[in-house]
């Protein structure tokens, strides 16, 4: 579920089959290609596409020499957002919360489900999401909004995303928690506080696994870069494949490293869509 549900689907597919996974997401008026068709074409089933009246957010992504990574909308009403703080932020708030779907919008016919995974959202929209479909999904993953998460201690993490299984964010999404803490400590306080499984993606440098009370560090995969989009959306697809399919955390995240991989490998998520699964 959410604005990166291609890329979660992309990363997903390579080791599901794609008959097996459900897409929720809203989409404007104005989407510039057709997702319904796109996702059909490479095997998806279950498609729960809800649009709405208004214009779809289109955003920059500006990736910064340091790593860190920031989104502007491009749209023409939203154009003078500096910063977040800014008497124009409310709109964009606004405008993502529009764009970001909700338990309800989940086919009844696909509860109870084995496993979800939510894609970044802002507001409260993925700790509702959680507290409604308690007891009905059996495996969540959630991949956080920098929007709440840099702004979030380690205990208010885990008391917004109650429910979750798994916690999956980059180090941009928390990076206030690494300026004065090693990473490693980090991730088992995530770990201590709630989440069963947490992994933090690095970029270039090792991911971080911290779960049955123990934290381990896993090797990128070497790739050569054409464009880093949706890395680390398809990472968390096929995260949470690779789980609900029986594989345990560390081989997860090994799947998952390697699926990042191939899809930084390519440009666009309707090449994204069509890799085919990595020889391991």
């Amino acid at each position: 579920m959410g604005g990166s549900s291609l890329y979660a689907a992309a990363g997903a597919r390579l080791w599901l089959d794609p008959g097996r996974i459900g897409l929720v997401a809203r989409v404007g008026r104005d989407y510039p290609f057709d997702p319904g068709r796109l996702l059909k074409g490479a095997g998806l089933k279950h498609i729960a596409l809800h649009p709405f009246a208004g214009e779809h957010l289109i955003e920059w992504l500006i990736y910064e020499p340091d790593g860190s990574r920031r989104s502007l909308p491009r749209n023409s009403d939203l154009l003078d957002i500096a910063a977040e703080g800014t008497s124009s932020w409310g709109g964009y708030h606004e405008r993502l919360l529009a764009n970001a779907p909700s338990a309800a919008e989940v086919p009844a016919s696909w509860l109870p489900a084995a496993a979800l995974h939510l894609c970044p959202q802002v507001g409260r929209r993925q700790r509702d999401t959680l507290a409604a479909l308690s007891g009905r999904v059996r495996w969540i993953s959630v991949d956080p909004s920098p929007h709440y998460s840099r702004d979030s201690t380690i205990v208010e993490l885990a008391e917004q995303l109650l429910g979750a299984t798994a916690f999956l964010p980059s180090v941009n999404e928390i990076r206030p928690l690494l300026e004065t803490r090693d990473p490693a400590e980090v991730v088992l306080g995530l770990h201590q506080a709630g989440f069963a499984e947490v992994v933090l993606k690095r970029g270039d440098q090792p991911m971080l696994l911290a779960s049955s009370g123990e934290v381990r560090s896993v090797p990128v995969v070497a790739a050569k870069v054409v464009d880093p989009t949706g890395a680390g959306d398809a990472f968390c697809g096929a995260y949470a494949a690779c789980r609900l399919i029986g594989h345990e955390p560390i081989e997860a995240v090994r799947r998952a490293a390697a699926t990042a991989a191939l899809v930084v490998g390519c440009s666009g998520v309707e090449r994204a869509l069509s890799l085919d699964t990595p020889a391991l």
